[in-house]
C-alpha cells in the first residue's frame, strides 16, 4: 500500500476515472449480470445446465455477501487503508475526502465486492472456460484494482473476498445443492414463464448493483424506528 500510495498525486484525471469506474454500476456489476442473462437466452431449453448454473450462481453470490457482511460485523475492526493511520495514506489528488461515515467505521475484511463479483465470475466459469477467464480478468481490473488503489481495501480483503465468492458458488452449483431446489423452481418456470424470468431479472439486476436500492430502502426504514 505504501507502494502504491506514491502514485494517487501524480494525475488528478486518472484518479477521477478510476473513482469514476469504481463507483459505475455500467462498469461493474451490469455487463457480468448482462453476459449471465445471454447465456440464460442462449440455452433456450429451460432444463438446460446453463440456466441451473445461472440460478446457482445467483444464490451462490448472495450467500458469498451475507457471509462476508457477517464476518465484517463479527470479526476484528480493521480500518480501510485511506482510514488508517499506521500508513499516512495521502489523500488522492482531484478527489474529494470520503463523506460516508460508514467507510470509516466499516471493517474492511474481507471486501464484499470481490465476493459477489468473484463468485459471479466463478458462474460464468463454470459455463464458459474461455468467457469465465476474460471475466475474472475484468473483475480483477476494473473492480478489484481500483478498490485498493483508491484506499478503500487492502489486497488481503480483496483475496479472501474472491476465495469466499469462488467457494460459494462452486458448493452452491454441485449438483447435490442443486437437487435441493429444481424440481419446485422448475414447476414455477414452467407454469409461470414470463413472471418468473421478470423476477429473476429484478433480483439479478439489485444483485448486479450490490443491493444499493435495497440497502437505502431499509436504511430510510431504520430511521424511523426510536433507539
Amino acid at each position: 500500500m505504501h507502494w502504491l500510495s506514491q502514485f494517487i498525486t501524480i494525475s488528478a484525471p486518472f484518479n477521477q476515472i478510476v473513482h469514476y469506474i469504481s463507483g459505475s454500476n455500467l462498469f461493474k456489476g451490469l455487463p457480468i449480470i448482462g453476459l449471465l442473462w445471454y447465456f440464460w437466452f442462449r440455452d433456450t431449453d429451460p432444463k438446460s445446465d446453463s440456466r441451473r448454473i445461472v440460478i446457482a450462481t445467483l444464490l451462490g453470490c448472495v450467500l458469498a455477501v451475507l457471509l462476508a457482511r457477517i464476518m465484517n460485523n463479527l470479526g476484528p475492526y480493521q480500518p480501510r487503508p485511506f482510514a488508517d493511520a499506521a500508513l499516512s495514506y495521502h489523500q488522492h489528488i482531484g478527489l474529494p475526502a470520503p463523506e460516508s461515515q460508514a467507510l470509516y467505521i466499516w471493517n474492511s475484511f474481507p471486501s464484499d465486492h470481490a465476493a459477489l463479483f468473484f463468485s459471479l465470475a466463478t458462474g460464468i466459469f463454470l459455463i464458459s472456460r474461455s468467457t469465465g477467464w476474460l471475466v475474472y480478468l475484468y473483475v480483477f481490473l476494473f473492480i478489484a484494482l481500483p478498490r485498493v488503489y483508491l484506499g478503500l481495501h487492502y489486497p488481503s480483503d480483496i483475496i479472501a473476498g474472491a476465495i469466499l465468492g469462488i467457494a460459494c458458488v462452486a458448493i452452491s452449483t454441485r449438483n447435490r445443492v442443486i437437487a435441493l431446489y429444481d424440481k419446485p423452481r422448475m414447476r414455477l418456470q414452467d407454469k409461470y414463464p414470463a413472471a418468473f424470468q421478470a423476477v429473476l431479472f429484478v433480483i439479478s439486476v439489485e444483485i448486479g448493483t450490490l443491493f444499493g436500492d435495497i440497502r437505502l430502502l431499509l436504511e430510510g426504514i431504520v430511521k424511523y424506528f426510536p433507539r
